[in-house]
């Protein structure tokens, strides 16, 4: 009986290591979207029986329970969220009037490779969105080729802010 011994030899793979890269500071981003206002943190905690209301609302992840959010002194709020692109985290920030309406989505930390999702004309499909249960934002805003995984995913994370917003914090009608 004969056998054959086969020498394994780890391959040693040299890569460098992929970072998200940074494109603006919460500052900035707050300016951007509000400029000249103050902002007051108001970050809170979701409890189960939110974030299952939320989950059934939406059908998108969520990967925290605690929402970083601030009260705007012109009015409105703004979000601090991440989520994951298709190789990284996405850092992005959304800007509610005192409507609950999209005034704006900034893109703080991503992938370089994928930072077509900061260009102005594709963030502007958010503006003037709101919350509603039957409304299918996914359908709504248009994806950008070679980062898909990225669009969809904050496609779907400005969808959960504004039920978050809608849902939590709108004052009630009476």
């Amino acid at each position: 009986m004969r056998f054959q011994f086969m020498l394994c030899v780890p391959a040693i793979v040299a890569s460098a290591p992929v970072l998200a890269e940074d494109f603006l500071t919460l500052q900035q981003a707050q300016a951007l979207i509000f400029p000249g206002a103050q902002f007051t943190p108001s970050d809170f905690v979701l409890s189960d029986d939110q974030i299952a209301q939320l989950l059934r609302q939406t059908q998108t992840p969520l990967f925290r329970r605690q929402i970083k959010v601030w009260r705007v002194s012109s009015g409105g709020w703004l979000f601090l969220d991440q989520v994951i692109g298709r190789d990284d985290r996405i850092t992005y920030a959304v800007g509610l009037d005192a409507t609950g309406t999209v005034k704006g989505v900034e893109i703080l930390t991503c992938l370089q490779k994928y930072d077509g999702i900061r260009r102005p004309d594709w963030l502007a499909q958010f503006v003037g969105k709101q919350y509603s249960s039957d409304a299918d934002l996914m359908n709504q805003i248009s994806t950008i080729s070679g980062s898909t995984l990225s669009t969809t995913h904050i496609t779907e994370g400005v969808k959960r802010v504004l039920a978050t917003y809608a849902l939590f914090m709108a004052p009630r009608k009476s």
